[in-house]
């Protein structure tokens, strides 16, 4: 039996004695949002290091486990600080309690046979007990010294049974040791964040991990660059998105000038109201962090570059006014979703790179995405709250659209964000991308200049607003455009800067918007009135679509009507048109094409990539009982072989998209086929070009060349298709060569 009161003694002199200031009077614990924390304040510590290889560290975090087990994340804060949770947490918790229960044997000791040995032997326990407080692996060591010791002593018939009995105590403690030899401290590795962030970064790969590439990412707001690496995982199909932003790697005294300014702002709020604005905010937090740094600077005596006040500024910026580390993972061209799942500390950031899933070493935190549905809401107008707990917006700054959802839906606050291309899609960068093939990207060219109306369908993520949004620019710059949709991600802004006449009209959110919005249907209505335009729908989904096909039917619009639905093949576009929205089947035949886009694997493999699998023309005729006569495929998808494959009714001249098209243009068949044909080359020549210069294919240069390809057809009296392409061709080399495309 052990002396309770002497064990209680014990243990509080081996962990206190020794360095009493680190460990008493330092010690927080807190509920936190993921449970108990056990906080370690650092700052004033001697040691210099907040790590667990340093042996003054490793005492202190031992000692305060050994009160405190059963904590949930352990914090060491200095200004760059470590977080300790889950299976690291684990074994510090297994490494304190191995050290306690020795301290426990060691208390309790008692005399054995004629106690000529207690002082000797508990010599030795205390020496191991010393040891291991800074190192379980030299204390197990000498646990298996003392151990072996038991069996080479003097064997005399007298001492035989005491030698026992303490062999059987020193087997004890070496059984202990065994369980927390294999602990590496090396392998402890912490999360990671910096005092003004409570999102945690890991910052390791995990062992085994195998380094793919690596990039730079430039976030354009001020900030450094954040280095990122892609590795594969040996036990997951998924790939890890390994990413280290510049302020959770940057050296103490830059770390600490952020730390300060953000410490005085928190102390004294601003005068004036000026930082309560939205659009004013950034640049006030920045004056204010300039000022707050430079003048801590001065009073250390620290030279302040402004290349080096810039970006100590603007990392201040974007973690009070900003969205903190998601501003440097939005600003990665490689990203298209990210996503991170409620509760939000539990589970890391989920991101699509490259169309391929990623898991992340990134964690944000409960308290950073409250602020940031903050500023949402701030942004967007748009209310948020346990009564309407969904928020979907747009952040042009990013080019991304945020879908938020929160309690009662959800367990806490779950975000996704999808990225939209910086600058509008065009159809030779599609089909560099392989999402279609020249020649389906002439004939939807010509569908469009044609006044076709379409509607493009597909599943999340399969690439229809790409689509539409590079569809847009086939209409000819002397057309007006209204485009209509309810979360802005169509190019308005960027066709107006390049030419193009467009009138962008908001409604009112599916599921998040404000009483203050235009439902859909009115805004609708009301663009039938501003005169013949074509017309862009950005989403169709609801009692608009009425309004829309009885616009169509009597050829309200005047031009091309285009829009997106959900759907995953052309019957679930009639299904969902004709059952569920209600349009009559007849008012339904106003549609001439459906485009379905898709994602896919080829060869089975991980990666998903964006292909555009069908385009049919609407049947006019009768369809009878069966969906599927509706529609008469022009071009089909041909898995085998990852390319779109044309059917004979274009060859043949049964396309009734393509003879209407020719009955109005007073052109043959064959002149239209040539039409659509000589378009996918000139498509396919600026993609070629692409692949070296890629400025080739952004809207600035194919603006230019679609421009001087309709030049080139309209000045020839009966369409010439093949000079006119031929014309054209001798143009776009000329540009190439005088450099005309690098702009």
């Amino acid at each position: 039996m052990y002396d309770l009161a002497l064990t209680a003694n014990s243990i509080k002199e081996t962990f206190f004695k020794k360095r009493p200031t680190a460990t008493l009077h330092r010690l927080k614990v807190r509920q936190g949002v993921a449970g108990t924390e056990l906080a370690i304040d650092c700052v004033a510590c001697d040691a210099g290091v907040s790590s667990m290889a340093d042996p003054t560290c490793r005492r202190c975090v031992i000692g305060a486990l050994a009160d405190h087990g059963n904590a949930e994340r352990l914090l060491l804060e200095r200004d760059l600080v470590r977080e300790y949770s889950g299976d690291t947490l684990v074994r510090l918790r297994a490494l304190a309690s191995f050290c306690s229960d020795l301290s426990l044997r060691a208390a309790g000791l008692r005399q054995f046979g004629c106690g000529k040995c207690d002082a000797r032997r508990k010599e030795k326990i205390g020496a191991v007990v010393e040891l291991s407080r800074a190192g379980h692996e030299t204390a197990a060591d000498a646990i298996d010294r003392l151990f072996l010791e038991c069996y080479s002593g003097s064997n005399r018939p007298g001492c035989r049974d005491c030698e026992r009995r303490f062999a059987s105590l020193a087997g004890d403690m070496a059984i202990a040791a065994a369980k927390v030899r294999d602990i590496d401290y090396s392998a402890l590795v912490p999360y990671v964040m910096p005092r003004f962030s409570r999102s945690r970064v890991i910052g390791q790969p995990p062992a085994g991990a195998a380094f793919l590439r690596s990039y730079e990412v430039e976030p354009g707001n001020g900030c450094p660059a954040m280095h990122v690496a892609i590795y594969g995982l040996p036990e997951s199909p998924e790939k890890l998105y390994f990413a280290m932003p510049w302020e959770y790697s940057i050296d103490r005294e830059d770390l600490s000038l952020i730390v300060g300014a953000r410490e005085r702002l928190l102390r004294r709020r601003p005068d004036g109201e000026e930082f309560l604005d939205v659009n004013g905010a950034r640049a006030f937090f920045a004056r204010h962090a300039k000022s707050s740094i430079m003048g801590a600077a001065a009073a250390r005596g620290i030279r302040m570059e402004t290349g080096r006040l810039e970006r100590l500024a603007m990392t201040f910026v974007k973690y009070t006014s900003g969205l903190g580390i998601m501003e440097d993972v939005l600003a990665d061209p490689h990203i298209q979703d990210a996503y991170v799942n409620a509760p939000v500390g539990a589970t890391p950031l989920h991101v699509v790179v490259d169309g391929e899933e990623c898991t992340s070493n990134l964690y944000l935190s409960e308290s950073d995405v409250e602020s940031m549905i903050s500023r949402l809401r701030a942004i967007s107008g748009r209310p948020f709250s346990e009564a309407s707990p969904v928020l979907d917006m747009d952040l042009g700054q990013f080019h991304t659209r945020v879908s938020v959802i929160g309690s009662p839906l959800s367990r806490g606050l779950a975000y996704a964000f999808r990225r939209h291309k910086k600058t509008p899609w065009t159809l030779p960068q599609l089909v560099s991308h392989r999402m279609l093939s020249p020649y389906a990207a002439g004939l939807l060219s010509l569908l469009v200049d044609g006044h076709a109306s379409m509607l493009i369908t597909g599943t999340r993520g399969a690439g229809k607003t790409s689509l539409l949004s590079a569809l847009m620019l086939e209409i000819p710059q002397s057309y007006r455009i209204l485009a209509i949709e309810d979360t802005p991600e169509l190019p308005v802004e960027d066709m107006q800067r390049h030419g193009w006449k467009v009138q962008g009209i908001g409604t009112r959110a599916a599921v998040s918007g404000s009483e203050a919005e235009f439902q859909a249907s009115d805004a609708l209505r009301a663009a039938l009135r501003l005169g013949e335009s074509a017309l862009i729908i950005g989403e169709v989904r609801g009692v608009e679509a009425k309004s829309l096909y009885e616009a169509m039917r009597v050829g309200a619009s005047g031009n091309s009507v285009m829009g997106t639905i959900h759907g995953a093949s052309c019957r679930d576009v009639l299904e969902r048109v004709v059952q569920d929205i209600g349009v009559p089947p007849a008012s339904f035949k106003a549609t001439d094409v459906v485009v379905v886009c898709s994602t896919v694997r080829p060869g089975g493999g991980s990666q998903r990539e964006r292909r555009l699998i069908e385009i049919a023309e609407v049947e006019k005729g009768e369809w009878g009982d069966d969906p599927e006569g509706a529609f008469d495929d022009l071009l089909a998808y041909d898995a085998s072989y990852d390319l779109l494959r044309a059917t004979d009714r274009i060859d043949t001249g049964r396309s009734e998209a393509l003879k209407n098209i020719a009955k109005r243009w007073g052109l043959s068949i064959e002149e239209i086929n040539n039409a659509a044909a000589a378009r996918g080359r000139m498509i396919a020549a600026v993609a070629d070009a692409g692949r070296q210069l890629p400025t080739a294919m952004e809207v600035e240069s194919y603006a230019r060349c679609i421009n001087v390809f309709r030049v080139a057809c309209d000045g020839r009296g009966r369409p010439d298709y093949a000079g006119a392409l031929q014309a054209w061709e001798e143009w776009f080399s000329r540009e190439l060569k005088g450099g005309s495309c690098e702009r």
